[in-house]
């Protein structure tokens, strides 16, 4: 039976980092890990990530904020499972997929899924102008997705929805960006380095307030310069 790790990703989330933690304990699959990694939080967050028993989940609690990729890093290299999903502590993405990721790329030796929001069934037949219209944001999607796919040759929908990494393929990949741009240039590499990658619909639930969402719309400077830096220079 192939282990797969949950990093739980924080960062002032108080409304629902008790769910997000609960949910991955609840899901029924003996061999697996917790890690919860908190970026500095000051809402509280830590305090409810102390609530929980130790021997359920292990958590780290940083000080400061040292930026989203250098949580993925760690995480990466911390826990000891085949295969990692990263379960985002706000809840927009359905933990329960991470099994069928975890199956799909066994099944099909992927060494990284992409739970792609557009794949899901009552987004996947609507035309380019009305998912932008349900969701403005997936305007930044399209174009990075688009971009990854004209320079690899790929034909991917979404490259920055849920994630599943095969930990012996990506720990390899290095990382140098650790803010905003971390997941663009960390794909790029994967893709780059010639990594199988697979993609699958994932559920999607958008923050209800779209202004308590970390990712700005001019942080896509940060995810375009990272897939040309990726692209042309290394």
């Amino acid at each position: 039976m192939k282990s797969i790790g949950y990093l739980v990703t924080v960062f002032n989330e108080h409304k629902t980092v008790r769910q997000s933690i609960q949910q991955v304990l609840d899901i029924n699959y003996p061999n697996k890990k917790i890690l919860v990694i908190d970026n500095g939080s000051t809402d509280g967050s830590q305090d409810i990530i102390r609530s929980f028993n130790k021997k359920n989940i292990k958590y780290i609690l940083r000080d400061k904020n040292k930026g989203f990729g250098k949580t993925i890093q760690e995480g990466l290299n911390l826990l000891d499972t085949d295969y990692i999903f990263i379960q985002y502590s706000d809840l927009e993405y359905d933990h329960l997929r991470s099994l069928d990721m975890m199956n799909y790329a066994v099944k099909n030796n992927l060494d990284v899924v992409l739970g792609s929001r557009l794949l899901q069934e009552n987004i996947i037949k609507k035309s380019l102008f009305q998912k932008i219209k349900i969701k403005p944001s997936y305007i930044a999607t399209i174009l990075c997705t688009y971009l990854i796919n004209k320079f690899y040759d790929k034909n991917f929908t979404d490259i920055i929805g849920g994630k599943l990494y095969k930990k012996s393929s990506v720990i390899k990949i290095p990382i140098n960006s650790f803010s905003y741009g971390f997941d663009f240039e960390f794909i790029s590499r994967i893709i780059k380095s010639k990594l199988k990658v697979g993609e699958i619909s994932i559920n999607y639930i958008p923050r209800a307030n779209s202004s308590e969402k970390k990712i700005k719309p001019y942080h896509m400077i940060n995810a375009l310069y990272e897939i040309f830096k990726v692209k042309f220079f290394n």
